[in-house]
């Protein structure tokens, strides 16, 4: 199964044509424009789409999108790709009484990038309608039939669409590049009878629309391609308040690396931050509960994981400006995803993680995390399992090719021609994950802190130490929060997520810091003699998945979860209250493994995910999984979204070699069973068809390879970020593979690894530490450096606004640097005070400083006062006359303590 439930942000289906005989369209002809299409409406929610086509379809057609709105509020869409990869999408939503439209190219299951190919629409007026109700929207598609994958092509006589419907309007509704909400209103596939949609009348028909200059509705132009608003809204001229709170070890992202790194890092006793962008899942924590269990939410019961998007709760769980699907709430992916937890095989990490990575290295890690997270093959408490005739037909059916059944969890390495009892990170009868498993240990203690609804914009350092993080909280405010002497930061944000705090800070491809610095956000990076250089967004990595739906002609039926999610007090809900029956089981019925081997000489493994998908029917999700040898690049645009710059699907001959003979050999052997497949008849039709696993891992990857050195790498084998003394990076971002199975897993078991190298290094960094009083602005710079022995002179500088304060008594003072500077640009270089001393700098910003300095024969120490956006940017470092600051031991030099 998908790491991610449903097709994430704007996700349609992909499980097309599973109901081709009964979703077709049908002729409707359209009183308001005088328009014939061929339209198609959802029963149940009103949405409908219809299209019309000249007689020799060339590029263009005529299209109606009716969007049923809640109190003038919502968005509709259809895919004319049916799926969510390489498609061509058409948008629409309401601007007051104005249509705005937006044509996008998809990516994955993300916000759509805004197309910036030549196509175009243009409304027509006649056809066109606002109210609170509906919007209808008519328009021509200009340069719109692109053929597959984008689109159906100009010969086709029918094709399947998608659609997607919201009730909740983009983010920034004036905007045709603004982000698309979550289709929690409804989506699926639909049957468009292109034959039938042609007439002699598309001239005509077409001729009606025109150009509106000015107008909202319109597709943008390609230098708009945005895809997706910030989470927050800019916020260029706020000032952020200081917190007074500072921390050992600020961890960035509650999902499943951060919840499990911080929790360790508590157990140190060490004051420990998490901050987590997103809202609590728990009942316990805020979430809302079911009809029937009070203490439960619905993303607790395992069996209702396939009707989340049904009961509206997904869309409050999904980031809306990552390249892929992504959890932005406390626990993350583990808390939208549908389970599966898959133990590695130990060539997952002996065959590309680096040394003092192999299993030997991390299997003391697995074990920690299986003893508080080990999952359930049998979650019921009774002992027995539900609903298994889909188990005893697959079951059969594998058996008979030669395939083994296995325990997975005892026997992890036998990923060929093998199946099991599927894995569900479950204990007692609920959800588990880091949530459950990990959070609740240090939820209370003094030392350990969480922030709910902040949301990390990027690192406040000097050079390649860090000295705090900048955030965002609910209300739009910005705070910096600063880390005490010896502390360090911990990135957890997740694959999607973490490069974009790094390029935000000045840590990456200058392409993509240089995107940041003139981008809509207000963040303002380093100056640009202080980036990063390192891959950062390059070796991004997914399983590419792919939906086989066959009818069996067996007489087992699929449960229907949407019976129980009322207060209906059914034998399920009954069994449920102790432990027991289907509630307490996932959605899969059995998972499965094998590899082959292609021209290269590289084994290739897949894994299948398979439930019932109507009676009768089995839906496998086929995954290629470890050993493919594909990765492409991951980017940001200039609204703050991380983008797909190059796909990470499919990129080697030898991918789809593997690939192509996996998929037909499978087919082969469903024939011969006498099993219908749906849609397919090749592997060539399924690759066609293929989507996102949304198992994102290596965009800032691990290895001993240092990436500012024409390396490959990001972090060290130390999990630290490269150029840096104190920033650590722990999720999937630095997996330099990826895993036989689901990802939640092996991402535990790295932090697990990773937190315990970051403490085996002990306090860390040598740097100042940094008092700033929220109320008055004071910087507070302690330096307390022991005593060298050098005799050589050193400088001190203060900045202090003119007027405000005496500068400090000491030795001889020198003339000023300069007579005046402002908060914005001043600069200066500091050293120890006698002893250890405190200098206190008042950030009144735009305000004259003087600048002023003395000598102290003690050794030098540097630091930079900062710009107006960066009223932290103030590091003391121990400055040895053999050599510049070293990190971690590279260079000649050292860091050294000054706090």
């Amino acid at each position: 199964m998908r790491s991610f439930l449903f097709g994430g942000l704007v996700a349609l289906s992909s499980t097309l044509g599973a109901f081709a005989a009964t979703y077709n369209s049908s002729a409707y002809s359209d009183s308001a424009s005088g328009i014939d299409f061929q339209r198609w409406c959802d029963e149940d929610t009103g949405f409908c789409f219809g299209l019309a086509l000249p007689e020799t379809v060339g590029t263009d057609f005529v299209g109606q999108l009716v969007v049923p709105l809640d109190s003038s509020k919502g968005w509709g869409g259809v895919s004319l790709g049916g799926s969510m990869t390489s498609a061509l999408l058409i948008a629409a939503w309401p601007n007051g009484n104005s249509a705005v439209s937006s044509l996008r190219k998809t990516t994955s299951y993300a916000n759509p990038d805004v197309y910036s190919g030549d196509a175009s629409l243009t409304e027509i007026a006649d056809g066109t309608s606002v109210n609170s109700t509906h919007l209808t929207y008519t328009f021509v598609c200009s340069g719109c039939v692109l053929g597959q994958p984008a689109t159906f092509d100009a010969t086709d006589e029918t094709y399947f669409l998608g659609w997607a419907l919201s009730k909740t309007s983009p983010t920034t509704p004036a905007s045709a590049s603004s982000a698309l909400t979550y289709h929690a209103a409804g989506f699926g596939s639909f049957e468009m009878l292109l034959g039938q949609a042609k007439s002699s009348k598309y001239s005509a028909w077409a001729a009606m629309a025109k150009s509106t200059s000015g107008s909202a509705s319109g597709t943008p132009s390609a230098s708009a391609s945005v895809t997706a608003s910030p989470s927050r809204s800019p916020v260029a001229s706020v000032t952020p308040t200081i917190s007074n709170s500072t921390y050992d070890y600020i961890v960035v992202g509650g999902g499943a690396a951060g919840i499990v790194a911080a929790e360790r890092l508590a157990e140190t006793n060490k004051r420990v931050l998490l901050i987590e962008r997103g809202v609590a899942p728990t009942v316990e924590m805020g979430a809302s509960a079911l009809a029937w269990n009070k203490t439960l939410a619905p993303v607790d019961i395992p069996a209702l994981n396939q009707a989340l998007t049904s009961l509206g709760v997904v869309g409050d769980y999904l980031c809306a400006d990552t390249a892929g699907m992504a959890g932005c709430v406390l626990g993350g992916g583990t808390i939208v995803n549908a389970m599966a937890l898959i133990y590695p095989q130990e060539a997952d990490f002996d065959d590309k993680w680096p040394a003092g990575w192999k299993w030997q290295d991390v299997k003391s890690a697995a074990a920690r995390f299986y003893e508080r997270n080990p999952g359930s093959l049998l979650p019921s408490a009774d002992g027995r399992r539900y609903d298994q005739g889909m188990y005893t037909v697959l079951s059969s059916f594998l058996s008979g090719l030669g395939w083994k059944s296995v325990d997975q969890h005892k026997q992890p390495n036998e990923k060929h021609k093998a199946f099991s009892y599927p894995s569900w990170s479950i204990a007692n009868g609920i959800r588990a994950g880091p949530v459950r498993s990990y959070l609740p240990l240090v939820l209370n203690k003094d030392n350990f802190t969480l922030r709910l609804q902040t949301t990390v914009r990027r690192l406040i350092r000097t050079r390649g130490h860090v000295i705090g993080v900048e955030v965002q909280n609910a209300s739009g405010g910005l705070e910096v929060i600063r880390i005490r002497p010896g502390g360090k930061v911990i990135l957890a944000a997740g694959a999607l997520s973490t490069p974009r705090i790094l390029f935000n800070s000045g840590i990456g491809p200058a392409k993509q810091i240089k995107t940041v610095q003139s981008g809509s956000t207000g963040i303002t990076p380093p100056a640009q003699k202080d980036w990063i250089n390192l891959p950062v967004g390059h070796n991004l990595k997914d399983h590419p998945m792919f939906t086989v739906k066959m009818d069996t002609g067996a007489n087992f039926t699929a449960f229907n979860t949407s019976s129980v999610t009322p207060a209906t007090n059914s034998l399920a809900q009954r069994m449920y209250a102790s432990g027991s029956g289907i509630l307490t089981q996932g959605g899969h019925r059995l998972q499965f493994w094998t590899s082959n081997v292609a021209s290269d000489g590289v084994t290739r493994f897949y894994q299948a995910s398979c439930s019932p998908g109507g009676d009768g029917v089995i839906t496998m999700k086929l995954y290629l999984t470890h050993g493919a040898t594909s990765s492409g690049v991951l980017g940001i645009n200039a609204a703050g979204s991380t983008t797909i710059e190059t796909d990470p699907w499919l990129q080697t001959a030898e991918d789809k070699e593997a690939l192509t003979q996996f998929l037909q050999e499978l087919l082969d052997d469903l024939k011969k069973a006498s099993y219908t497949v749906q849609e397919y008849t090749s592997a060539g039709d399924i690759l066609a068809k293929m989507t996102s696993g949304d198992h994102f891992v290596g965009t800032a990857k691990m290895g001993p390879d240092d990436g500012r050195r024409n390396g490959t790498s990001v972090v060290d084998t130390n999990a630290r970020v490269y150029g840096t003394d104190n920033l650590y990076i722990v999720d999937a971002s630095i997996h330099p593979d990826l895993p036989t199975g689901n990802t939640q897993a092996i991402v535990m078991i790295a932090a697990e690894a990773a937190v315990a190298r970051i403490l085996a290094q002990g306090s860390g960094s040598s740097s100042s530490s940094i008092a700033v009083s929220a109320s008055s602005q004071s910087i507070a710079v302690a330096a307390s450096a022991s005593a060298s022995t050098s005799t050589s002179s050193s400088k001190i500088a203060v900045a202090v606004p003119m007027g405000a304060r005496k500068p400090l008594s000491g030795p001889k003072l020198r003339p000023p640097l300069t007579a005046t500077e402002t908060a914005e640009t001043a600069s200066a270089s500091m050293a120890e005070a006698d002893g250890g001393g405190v200098v206190t700098v008042t950030a009144l910003h735009h305000l004259p400083l003087q600048i002023v300095q003395r000598e102290h024969p003690v050794a030098g120490i540097a630091a930079t006062a900062i710009r107006e956006q960066e009223p932290l940017a103030v590091s003391v470092h121990q400055r040895h006359r053999d050599g510049d600051i070293g990190h971690g031991g590279e260079g000649r030099g050292r860091e050294r303590a000054a706090g």
